[in-house]
Protein backbone atom coordinates (compact mmCIF):
# COMPACT_ATOMS: atom_id res chain seq x y z
CA UNK A 1 0.00 0.00 0.00
CA UNK A 2 1.09 3.46 -0.93
CA UNK A 3 1.68 5.79 1.61
CA UNK A 4 0.58 9.70 1.30
CA UNK A 5 1.63 12.99 3.18
CA UNK A 6 -0.53 15.90 4.34
CA UNK A 7 -0.97 17.36 1.02
CA UNK A 8 -2.22 13.93 -0.63
CA UNK A 9 0.87 12.85 -2.53
CA UNK A 10 1.55 9.86 -2.72
CA UNK A 11 5.33 9.03 -0.54
CA UNK A 12 6.20 6.03 -1.10
CA UNK A 13 5.09 2.54 -3.21
CA UNK A 14 3.42 1.91 -6.14
CA UNK A 15 -0.13 3.47 -6.20
CA UNK A 16 -3.09 3.25 -9.24
CA UNK A 17 -3.33 7.58 -8.86
CA UNK A 18 0.15 8.59 -7.87
CA UNK A 19 0.99 11.07 -7.67
CA UNK A 20 -2.00 11.89 -5.61
CA UNK A 21 -4.56 9.87 -3.88
CA UNK A 22 -8.36 8.72 -4.23
CA UNK A 23 -10.07 10.65 -1.52
CA UNK A 24 -13.70 8.37 -2.56
CA UNK A 25 -14.03 4.73 -3.70
CA UNK A 26 -16.20 6.04 -6.80
CA UNK A 27 -17.36 3.90 -9.95
CA UNK A 28 -14.07 2.16 -11.68
CA UNK A 29 -15.27 -0.24 -13.78
CA UNK A 30 -13.14 -2.98 -12.69
CA UNK A 31 -13.67 -5.57 -15.02
CA UNK A 32 -16.67 -3.90 -17.57
CA UNK A 33 -14.20 -4.21 -20.17
CA UNK A 34 -15.06 -7.93 -20.25
CA UNK A 35 -18.90 -7.91 -20.36
CA UNK A 36 -19.14 -8.29 -24.06
CA UNK A 37 -16.61 -11.27 -24.23
CA UNK A 38 -18.69 -12.71 -20.45
CA UNK A 39 -21.95 -12.41 -21.96
CA UNK A 40 -21.05 -14.45 -25.30
CA UNK A 41 -19.31 -16.99 -23.47
CA UNK A 42 -22.36 -17.44 -20.95
CA UNK A 43 -24.59 -17.58 -24.45
CA UNK A 44 -22.88 -20.45 -25.38
CA UNK A 45 -23.70 -22.68 -22.25
CA UNK A 46 -20.25 -24.78 -22.61
CA UNK A 47 -19.98 -27.44 -20.35
CA UNK A 48 -18.69 -26.73 -16.50
CA UNK A 49 -17.23 -28.80 -13.67
CA UNK A 50 -19.81 -30.25 -12.09
CA UNK A 51 -22.24 -28.96 -14.95
CA UNK A 52 -23.60 -30.12 -17.75
CA UNK A 53 -25.85 -27.98 -19.86
CA UNK A 54 -28.92 -29.24 -21.64
CA UNK A 55 -29.85 -30.25 -25.20
CA UNK A 56 -33.40 -29.39 -25.01
CA UNK A 57 -35.26 -26.52 -26.83
CA UNK A 58 -37.47 -25.81 -23.75
CA UNK A 59 -34.19 -23.75 -22.81
CA UNK A 60 -33.23 -20.62 -24.41
CA UNK A 61 -30.04 -20.83 -25.01
CA UNK A 62 -30.35 -24.25 -26.53
CA UNK A 63 -32.66 -22.64 -29.33
CA UNK A 64 -30.33 -19.95 -29.44
CA UNK A 65 -27.83 -21.40 -30.61
CA UNK A 66 -29.25 -23.89 -32.85
CA UNK A 67 -30.80 -20.42 -34.83
CA UNK A 68 -27.16 -19.67 -34.79
CA UNK A 69 -25.47 -22.50 -36.06
CA UNK A 70 -27.84 -24.29 -38.45
CA UNK A 71 -29.42 -22.25 -41.50
CA UNK A 72 -31.59 -24.79 -42.90
CA UNK A 73 -35.78 -25.22 -43.04
CA UNK A 74 -36.08 -26.23 -39.11
CA UNK A 75 -33.21 -25.63 -37.17
CA UNK A 76 -34.84 -26.39 -33.61
CA UNK A 77 -34.95 -29.83 -34.96
CA UNK A 78 -31.14 -30.69 -35.64
CA UNK A 79 -28.91 -31.22 -32.83
CA UNK A 80 -27.71 -29.17 -30.02
CA UNK A 81 -24.67 -27.88 -31.09
CA UNK A 82 -21.03 -29.27 -29.11
CA UNK A 83 -19.17 -27.60 -27.62
CA UNK A 84 -16.40 -28.05 -30.38
CA UNK A 85 -19.41 -26.87 -32.61
CA UNK A 86 -19.98 -23.73 -30.22
CA UNK A 87 -16.24 -22.80 -29.79
CA UNK A 88 -15.91 -23.16 -33.98
CA UNK A 89 -17.95 -20.30 -34.50
CA UNK A 90 -16.53 -18.23 -31.56
CA UNK A 91 -14.56 -15.04 -33.56
CA UNK A 92 -10.69 -15.15 -32.94
CA UNK A 93 -8.87 -12.17 -33.27
CA UNK A 94 -5.84 -14.05 -33.69
CA UNK A 95 -6.88 -16.18 -36.90
CA UNK A 96 -9.98 -13.89 -38.14
CA UNK A 97 -9.80 -15.07 -41.59
CA UNK A 98 -9.35 -18.38 -40.99
CA UNK A 99 -12.15 -19.64 -39.17
CA UNK A 100 -12.23 -23.67 -37.92
CA UNK A 101 -15.12 -24.02 -40.36
CA UNK A 102 -14.83 -22.81 -43.69
CA UNK A 103 -18.65 -24.04 -43.81
CA UNK A 104 -19.63 -22.31 -40.98
CA UNK A 105 -17.30 -19.72 -40.54
CA UNK A 106 -17.49 -17.20 -37.46
CA UNK A 107 -20.92 -16.70 -36.18
CA UNK A 108 -20.59 -15.17 -32.62
CA UNK A 109 -18.26 -11.70 -32.03
CA UNK A 110 -18.05 -10.15 -28.80
CA UNK A 111 -17.59 -6.73 -30.64
CA UNK A 112 -19.20 -4.33 -32.74
CA UNK A 113 -17.38 -4.78 -36.53
CA UNK A 114 -15.09 -7.02 -37.85
CA UNK A 115 -13.83 -6.56 -41.60
CA UNK A 116 -14.22 -9.83 -43.34
CA UNK A 117 -16.07 -10.60 -47.10
CA UNK A 118 -18.90 -12.87 -46.55
CA UNK A 119 -18.98 -15.13 -48.93
CA UNK A 120 -21.82 -17.34 -47.90
CA UNK A 121 -24.79 -16.76 -46.03
CA UNK A 122 -24.87 -16.74 -42.51
CA UNK A 123 -26.20 -16.18 -39.50
CA UNK A 124 -24.58 -13.82 -36.84
CA UNK A 125 -24.38 -12.39 -32.86
CA UNK A 126 -22.53 -9.21 -32.39
CA UNK A 127 -22.52 -8.07 -28.59
CA UNK A 128 -20.67 -4.98 -27.82
CA UNK A 129 -21.45 -2.16 -25.45
CA UNK A 130 -23.36 0.73 -25.96
CA UNK A 131 -24.27 3.77 -24.10
CA UNK A 132 -23.25 4.35 -20.28
CA UNK A 133 -25.66 6.80 -17.86
CA UNK A 134 -24.18 8.04 -15.02
CA UNK A 135 -26.51 7.10 -11.89
CA UNK A 136 -24.75 8.18 -8.78
CA UNK A 137 -21.05 8.21 -7.93
CA UNK A 138 -21.11 4.13 -6.94
CA UNK A 139 -23.55 3.29 -9.88
CA UNK A 140 -24.20 3.52 -13.90
CA UNK A 141 -26.49 1.57 -16.07
CA UNK A 142 -24.60 0.30 -19.27
CA UNK A 143 -26.36 -1.14 -22.03
CA UNK A 144 -25.25 -3.87 -24.07
CA UNK A 145 -25.58 -4.24 -27.55
CA UNK A 146 -26.90 -7.40 -29.81
CA UNK A 147 -27.20 -7.26 -33.41
CA UNK A 148 -28.81 -10.83 -34.73
CA UNK A 149 -28.41 -10.96 -38.45
CA UNK A 150 -29.20 -13.38 -41.03
CA UNK A 151 -28.73 -13.84 -45.07
CA UNK A 152 -32.72 -12.73 -46.78
CA UNK A 153 -32.87 -16.48 -47.49
CA UNK A 154 -32.47 -17.68 -44.45
CA UNK A 155 -35.12 -15.44 -42.14
CA UNK A 156 -38.19 -17.26 -42.80
CA UNK A 157 -36.30 -20.61 -43.11
CA UNK A 158 -36.96 -21.40 -39.47
CA UNK A 159 -40.27 -23.69 -39.06
CA UNK A 160 -43.17 -22.06 -37.33
CA UNK A 161 -41.03 -19.25 -36.68
CA UNK A 162 -41.31 -17.52 -39.79
CA UNK A 163 -38.68 -14.33 -38.90
CA UNK A 164 -35.55 -16.56 -37.33
CA UNK A 165 -33.82 -13.21 -36.58
CA UNK A 166 -36.87 -12.58 -34.02
CA UNK A 167 -37.30 -16.10 -32.33
CA UNK A 168 -33.06 -15.43 -31.59
CA UNK A 169 -34.23 -12.14 -29.75
CA UNK A 170 -37.17 -13.85 -27.65
CA UNK A 171 -34.65 -16.48 -26.61
CA UNK A 172 -32.04 -13.80 -26.15
CA UNK A 173 -34.13 -11.89 -23.83
CA UNK A 174 -35.29 -14.88 -22.03
CA UNK A 175 -31.68 -16.40 -21.58
CA UNK A 176 -30.36 -13.13 -20.02
CA UNK A 177 -33.18 -10.98 -18.83
CA UNK A 178 -33.13 -10.40 -15.02
CA UNK A 179 -29.97 -12.42 -14.46
CA UNK A 180 -26.77 -11.26 -12.41
CA UNK A 181 -23.75 -12.49 -14.34
CA UNK A 182 -21.39 -13.19 -11.07
CA UNK A 183 -21.67 -9.63 -9.37
CA UNK A 184 -21.53 -7.66 -13.09
CA UNK A 185 -24.74 -6.64 -12.34
CA UNK A 186 -28.53 -7.49 -13.91
CA UNK A 187 -29.76 -7.40 -16.91
CA UNK A 188 -33.27 -5.64 -17.94
CA UNK A 189 -35.22 -4.47 -20.63
CA UNK A 190 -36.76 -1.35 -19.48
CA UNK A 191 -36.73 1.91 -20.58
CA UNK A 192 -37.45 3.11 -17.77
CA UNK A 193 -33.77 2.17 -16.03
CA UNK A 194 -31.86 2.61 -19.45
CA UNK A 195 -33.83 5.09 -22.11
CA UNK A 196 -31.37 2.90 -24.35
CA UNK A 197 -33.78 -0.33 -24.33
CA UNK A 198 -35.76 -1.91 -26.99
CA UNK A 199 -35.32 -3.69 -30.42
CA UNK A 200 -36.15 -3.02 -33.99
CA UNK A 201 -35.60 -4.18 -37.60
CA UNK A 202 -32.23 -3.50 -38.99
CA UNK A 203 -30.29 -4.85 -42.46
CA UNK A 204 -27.33 -3.76 -44.47
CA UNK A 205 -29.64 -2.43 -47.44
CA UNK A 206 -27.96 -5.85 -49.13
CA UNK A 207 -28.19 -9.38 -48.77
CA UNK A 208 -28.99 -9.30 -44.47
CA UNK A 209 -31.44 -8.25 -42.43
CA UNK A 210 -32.50 -8.53 -38.36
CA UNK A 211 -32.70 -7.47 -35.22
CA UNK A 212 -31.37 -4.85 -32.96
CA UNK A 213 -31.68 -5.52 -29.38
CA UNK A 214 -30.38 -3.63 -26.11
CA UNK A 215 -30.73 -4.53 -22.78
CA UNK A 216 -29.68 -2.53 -19.87
CA UNK A 217 -27.26 -3.56 -17.48
CA UNK A 218 -26.73 -2.18 -13.59
CA UNK A 219 -23.26 -1.71 -12.90
CA UNK A 220 -22.17 -1.09 -8.88
CA UNK A 221 -18.54 -1.13 -7.12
Amino acid sequence: MANYDELGYCEIGPSPTYPYKRDQQYLKFLGAENIPRQVCSYLMDMPLPGYTPSTDNEYPRVRLMKYLYYDGLSPLDEPCPTPQQKLSILFDPEHPTDPPSEEKGYRIFPQAYVAQSQTIGDTSLRCYMGTTIAKAVHRAELSVIFELTTNVNYESAAGYALSKTFAMECALIEALNGVNMNGVGTFYYDRSQHSSCGSWNIDDRGTNLGRRVILGLTWQD
